[in-house]
């Protein structure tokens, strides 16, 4: 089930009913819009824990599995200590003090979203994608298969899977290097 409602989608395209295969449109651009921005989810996730051994003295750690939306804790030799002063901005964790190069620092944050929390940038990107899909404008696959018959497509066709105005929308919410 999608975090983005059906009615969403509907005000979106300014439709007064669901258009045909709405729902699952909505499920394919939320897939879509977490890989596009490097998240395995968009779905709210309580309990996400990373650990990371900076090479080098540094102000910043980055997450990998997904944007952080709330730090839980930061913590240091086997979760003894908790790092203080901490805050986190998608993608981002900054300590006042920094992050000492060689210590393994586990970072416990919440991941995700649901209906009421989800950004507007993020719903209207997934809106658009689905209205895409929606309204026809490619399937985005780059190949696919069924017995003996193949077909690939060119990077030009699969990308329109995600139109322009969503890549704008998303690219803030994008892991640096994804």
């Amino acid at each position: 089930m999608s975090i983005v409602t059906t009615d969403e989608l509907k005000a979106f395209m300014g439709l007064s009913a669901v258009p045909n295969g709405g729902a699952d449109a909505l499920d394919t651009a939320e897939a879509l819009t977490s890989v596009f921005i490097g998240a395995g989810t968009l779905a709210e996730n309580a309990s996400n824990t990373e650990d990371v051994t900076p090479p080098r003295n540094r102000d910043t750690l980055e997450t990998t599995l997904s944007p952080v939306t709330t730090l839980t804790s930061i913590t240091y030799n086997s979760a003894s200590e908790t790092v203080e002063g901490t805050t986190a901005t998608k993608w981002i964790v900054k300590a006042t003090n920094g992050f000492s190069s060689g210590t393994k620092y586990t970072i416990n944050y919440v991941s995700g979203w649901d209906t009421a929390s989800m950004p507007t940038s993020i719903k209207k990107a997934v809106c658009a994608i689905a209205a895409n899909i929606v309204n026809g404008g490619g399937i985005g696959l780059a190949g696919e298969s069924i017995g003996d018959y193949s077909r690939s497509m060119n990077p030009i066709e699969s990308a329109r899977m995600i139109p322009p105005v969503a890549r704008e929308l998303l690219t803030p919410w994008r892991r640096p290097d994804a």
